[in-house]
């Protein structure tokens, strides 16, 4: 596994490669670099073998490759990075195992698939629960369930689409019921749907790849489109439509975030904070915390990244945790200093120099 690999050592696995940059060398020669991937972590690649790099060329995303190669630092790296020199690839064969390029993530799927089916049960209006009943079965459900919420920005991993969702979903019922005057429903509905198109935009295979259809349309317009064609076919009235499809339209808050709609309505405010905030949240959940501060690429900053020391588990009921104070050592509310209780034995200050246990 990449996490694992030091300088010195010469590797052959399998990774996914994600070429970001093919150009000429100062000493006339070529060069490809980019990253190399699995599910522990990530390396930085370069690699100067000309029929290599010409067939980097021709990637079209992120592909799952073996690679064998020597691992060095990076030069001039202020952070002593690592990097592999790749030096041959070749293509996985059938019978080879990539379980370990496919990112899962740390979550409970069954339970949050319960969560999915409550959250649709809390919604009262018949019409809004039909819709998400329909769109939310058979085979669509199951992709919905696997297939991860980005490429690689947040929620980057297999199921990672059902815990957002959800995860949204609940922190807008949360916002809504703090806030008031809020349709509940549609709020519920939009957090839930907002995201489906990315079924259909982003692959769950290796690599996550976008599809074709998710880089001409874009998952926004893929919602918008799927949740219409399941309303017309229930004859969900158009006004109710409109306002669940406004939430979608303007999920990402305004015209500069890649919104077609800028957030016009309550519920549409509630959706999109919620929807960054677990976005954002999400960046925290980072497999290498051997550094406490992260540069984010998302975010463009560095995140502290650290988990705050776990809280002291409470003392057993009767267990006395603190000394209570008093005008002496030894003193307790409702008793005199140097007053002993029947059966207790005096232990003070003129028996152990002062301590107060010993």
């Amino acid at each position: 596994m990449l996490n694992e690999i030091k300088p010195g050592q010469r590797i052959c696995q399998a990774v996914i490669l994600r070429l970001q940059k093919v150009g000429n060398s100062s000493n006339g020669g070529v060069f490809a670099r980019g990253m190399a991937e699995d599910n522990s972590g990530k390396v930085q690649f370069i690699c100067f073998e000309k029929e290599i790099v010409n067939r980097m060329r021709n990637l079209s995303g992120p592909e799952a490759m073996i690679v064998t190669g020597n691992v060095d630092i990076v030069k001039y790296s202020k952070d002593l990075a690592f990097q592999i020199v790749v030096q041959r690839m070749e293509e996985p064969l059938p019978e080879d195992d990539l379980s370990n390029l496919l990112p899962a993530g740390d979550f409970d799927m069954e339970l949050y698939r319960n969560k999915l089916q409550g959250l649709i049960a809390l919604i009262r209006k018949p019409t809004i629960r039909s819709l998400l009943e329909k769109i939310f079965s058979g085979p669509f459900l199951e992709d919905f369930c696997k297939n991860p919420a980005g490429m690689r920005m947040h929620h980057a991993y297999l199921g990672g689409l059902l815990e957002h969702s959800v995860d949204v979903a609940s922190l807008a019922v949360s916002m809504a019921d703090s806030i008031g005057k809020v349709d509940k429903d549609l709020v519920i509905a939009g957090a839930l749907l907002h995201d489906i198109g990315k079924v259909r935009e982003i692959s769950a295979n290796i690599g996550f790849p976008y599809t074709t259809e998710g880089r001409l349309l874009g998952h926004i317009t893929m919602s918008a489109f799927m949740v219409r064609e399941a309303a017309m076919e229930l004859k969900i009235p158009m006004s109710q439509l409109s306002m669940l499809e406004h939430i979608i339209l303007s999920h990402h808050g305004d015209n500069e975030k890649g919104s077609p709609m800028a957030c016009a309505t309550k519920e549409a405010f509630i959706v999109h904070y919620a929807d960054s905030l677990n976005a954002i949240m999400n960046q925290f959940d980072v497999k290498d915390k051997k550094n406490p501060w992260e540069f984010n690429r998302m975010l463009q900053r560095f995140l502290y990244v650290k988990e705050p020391e776990a809280r002291k588990a409470p003392a057993p009921a009767g267990i006395q945790t603190e000394i209570p104070r008093g005008s002496e050592a030894g003193e307790v509310k409702g008793q005199k200093a140097g007053e002993k209780k029947d059966g207790e034995i005096k232990v003070g200050p003129d028996k152990c120099n002062g301590a107060l246990f010993c």
